[in-house]
């Protein structure tokens, strides 16, 4: 054995071969703990819901009238029938399973109904007070530019032009008269003219009721600059309503509101030019169109 060690030769092969071992072990090796690692991944792995929950609300409004008239038409056959209550009962114990099932099922839509009631309450619909829209939602120009408000109130009027012939005495033989023609009337619009209005303005009587158009919570009520008198309500769900321009307030903040209540009265405060109440809708705290809310 000695004798074979001491060729180099041999010596090499032998570490070779032992290497190979090694390498053909640690592959082995990496092999075992990879299928370990995929196993426990596998395991471990929680499919993740990506669908969007959204309610097709056309199609439930449909389901629901349907249910509805069914149920109305089934009055109207067992009546015809002369069918009494204690023979319909009969009727419906061929089965306990099917009373089960039937007792379950109306459970469940029954906790439904009350759930769909609920969010439809914390949802603003309809207008907020008795009136009609006098301004919509979006972009106006104002009528009257900036500068010549500001120029009329500053600068005296221009007076006409007047223009005398006189003969070689100095005396007027004829006078004519020349208005000045405002040019401002074919100005082009000033970027200060465009504003951008962000609800509605609904034209009432001074004191007029101002209701909630949703449930919810009163997170302003007061002073609020160009909006004068303002209440501001919360919804949930990133919905939020503005009521401005008020004469009088009836809640304070944090109070709870139901659809419906009467939260102040319309006026005149704040920035306004007749007794109206103005109304936003915000989403997410951007203000959107009421109308995406109303039935027109």
């Amino acid at each position: 054995m000695k004798n074979f060690l001491s060729s180099k030769k041999n010596t090499s092969l032998i570490l070779g071969i032992l290497a190979a071992i090694i390498f053909v072990q640690a592959l082995f090796i990496g092999k075992l703990y990879a299928e370990k690692d995929d196993k426990s991944y596998q395991v471990n792995l929680v499919p993740i819901k990506t669908e969007k929950d959204s309610i097709d609300y056309l199609e439930m409004k449909n389901n629901l009238t349907l249910v509805d008239n069914t149920v109305r038409e089934l009055n109207s056959f067992l009546a015809s029938k002369n069918l009494s209550d204690g023979k319909i009962e009969m009727l419906a114990k061929d089965s306990i399973s099917n009373a089960v099932y039937l007792a379950k099922q109306t459970n469940r839509y029954s906790k439904y109904l009350v759930d769909l009631q609920i969010k439809l309450q914390q949802v603003p619909l309809g207008i907020p007070t008795n009136g009609y829209i006098s301004s919509q939602f979006g972009k106006r120009v104002n009528p009257i530019p900036t500068k010549i408000m500001l120029a009329s109130i500053s600068s005296p009027k221009a007076e006409p032009k007047v223009v005398e012939e006189k003969d070689s005495l100095g005396n007027v033989i004829k006078r004519t008269v020349t208005p000045i023609v405002a040019s401002q009337n074919n100005m082009p619009a000033e970027k200060d003219q465009i504003q951008f209005h962000k609800g509605l303005d609904i034209a009432v009587a001074y004191g007029t009721d101002v209701r909630s158009a949703a449930a919810g919570k009163v997170i302003f009520a007061g002073a609020k600059g160009g909006y004068g008198n303002c209440v501001i309500i919360s919804h949930g769900n990133g919905l939020d309503t503005l009521y401005g321009h008020l004469s009088t307030i009836a809640v304070k903040a944090n109070d709870l509101v139901n659809v419906n209540d009467v939260i102040a009265k319309s006026g005149n405060s704040g920035r306004s030019t007749g007794p109206h109440l103005h109304y936003e809708v915000h989403k997410n705290n951007t203000p959107v169109n009421p109308k995406l809310f109303m039935n027109f």
